[in-house]
Order: structure tokens, then C-alpha cells, then sequence
């Protein structure tokens, strides 16, 4: 049978707590390009809304995953949950799953050292900057996708022109610069210093990602490109005035070169 992974959009915490940002570590569009990559046949895409969030359990098995889907055999953490009022855990999938002939294999908790491995210890890592051991733990190099939008052309005018993304407000990485790589083309893939925050010596305005791409011009307006992270350089600061700042975005760059250039293979990348 084809291998697949169903999933939700909105993400539930999103839906139910909607005035809350939710710290995605795979968006839509990321999650679609790991599934591929992992090789997996298939993706369903189903929509968390207020009818699929009051099914109870039995009826999300019997219609969604019988009737709909045809499984035959489900593969879920040990923390899975579903249903109306998460009154489904992975021993009441197996239950419900074996009166439609489906079969169930619960996967155990993954651990790294003494804790396991979890999106919300991810997630704080990338908080912290810390994106060499969350990548470690994802097991590829954590990235982001969207179209490069305009900016102010700060960045043209101090002679650093980036790239710019604007990432899901409930992105939780930690402002600052990094050594980063970006997927401009398929099979293009350039090594590049970005800013991640606010542009505080400026305007302190919105969370902006911002690739300086190394050795490459080019109109990459509208255009979906994937930045992958590998290392923090520093934390995002204030300057005293332009020239202060470019003099820092200078040693930044050398910093970005020499940790790309000796950046290992693992783990993985997944863009391009």
C-alpha cells in the first residue's frame, strides 16, 4: 500500500486559541517538503474546523480513517490524541481501529540523552538560538519557505542587498544573525548571512528575515526560495549609526563564510 501522512491545517492549539501565535516548526509548505523527502507517497491534508474538532473518537476512526482514507495500518507517538475533547489516546485508536481491520503500531518516544525528543524542546531551542542542536534533533537543518517580498532596501543602500521573507508571526526563532543557505531555484543553492528581528538600529518595525546571498545578483522578487539555518552568529543589537552597523555586517559575513565552509554534512539538508 502507498505510505502516508495525514495531517491538519489549521494546527488544533491555532484553531482553538486562535489570539495565541503558535510557533510552527513545519508550516504547510515545509511539512509537504520533509513528507517528500522522507518518502512518503502521499500527503492528506485535512481541515481542523469546528465540525472536525466536536467528532468524537469513534466516528473520526469509522469516517475519516476507514471509510475515507481505506487504511489498513496507522503509525502514531505514544502521546497522539484525537477526537472531541482529545478523548482519543493511541490505546483507544487500537481499539477502535481492529473492529475495521486496521492495524495500529504505537512508536516509542524518541530520546536524545536523558530527555526525548519533542517539538516543544525544539522549539526552545530555536527560541534560545540555538539551531546546531535543534537541527540535531530534527534530524535535517530546520528552514523556512515563503515568496521574497520588498523592503526598504535598507540593505541595498549600505551595500548588502537581501532577500526578504516575512514568517508567520508566531515564529518563535531568536532574533539575530545567521549563517544560513538558500534555496533560490531548483538545484540553486547559495551560502548567505541573515537577519532575523527588527531592524533596531532603524525602525524597530515588524520580524523581518533578511538573506544577504554571498556572490550571486539577481530579481528574486516573488519568487519561493527555502532558507535553511545552521548557526547563530550573534544577537540582534542597536548601532550607534549606519556606518557602525555595516562594519559589523562585514565581520558577520567572514564569520558566515568560515562556519559554512566548515559546516559537516549531517545532519541533512532538505531544500533545493
Amino acid at each position: 500500500r502507498p505510505a502516508a501522512l495525514l495531517t491538519f491545517d489549521p494546527h488544533p492549539r491555532a484553531f482553538f486559541a486562535p489570539d495565541r501565535p503558535h510557533f510552527r516548526l513545519t508550516p504547510e509548505p515545509v511539512k509537504l517538503k520533509v513528507a517528500a523527502r522522507c518518502g512518503l507517497d502521499a500527503v492528506f491534508l485535512r481541515r481542523f474546523d469546528a465540525a472536525l474538532a466536536a467528532t468524537s473518537a469513534r466516528t473520526f476512526v469509522e469516517d475519516l480513517l476507514a471509510r475515507d482514507l481505506g487504511a489498513t495500518s496507522l503509525v502514531v507517538g505514544p502521546d497522539f490524541h484525537f477526537g472531541r475533547g482529545r478523548e482519543g489516546s493511541p490505546a483507544v485508536l487500537r481499539e477502535l481501529a481492529a473492529g475495521f481491520g486496521i492495524a495500529v503500531t504505537i512508536a516509542e518516544a524518541v530520546a536524545s540523552g536523558s530527555e526525548p525528543i519533542s517539538s516543544s524542546r525544539i522549539r526552545a531551542l530555536l527560541a534560545e538560538g540555538r539551531v546546531a542542536e535543534a537541527n540535531a534533533l530534527l534530524g535535517y537543518r530546520w528552514f523556512v519557505s515563503g515568496p521574497v517580498i520588498h523592503g526598504a532596501k535598507l540593505g541595498r543602500t549600505l551595500g548588502f542587498p537581501t532577500a526578504n521573507l516575512a514568517l508567520d508571526p508566531g515564529c518563535g526563532l531568536a532574533h539575530g544573525i545567521y549563517a544560513v543557505r538558500a534555496a533560490i531555484a531548483p538545484g540553486t543553492i547559495v551560502d548567505g548571512v541573515a537577519s532575523f528581528g527588527r531592524r533596531p538600529t532603524f525602525d524597530d518595525g515588524p520580524p523581518l528575515l533578511e538573506t544577504y546571498l554571498f556572490d550571486w545578483s539577481g530579481d528574486l522578487y516573488g519568487r519561493s526560495i527555502e532558507v535553511e539555518f545552521l548557526a547563530l552568529i550573534r544577537r540582534e543589537a542597536k548601532f550607534a549609526d549606519a556606518d557602525a552597523l555595516v562594519r559589523q555586517m562585514r565581520t558577520d559575513e567572514a564569520d558566515a563564510r568560515r562556519i559554512l565552509a566548515a559546516a559537516p554534512p549531517e545532519p541533512p539538508s532538505f531544500i533545493g
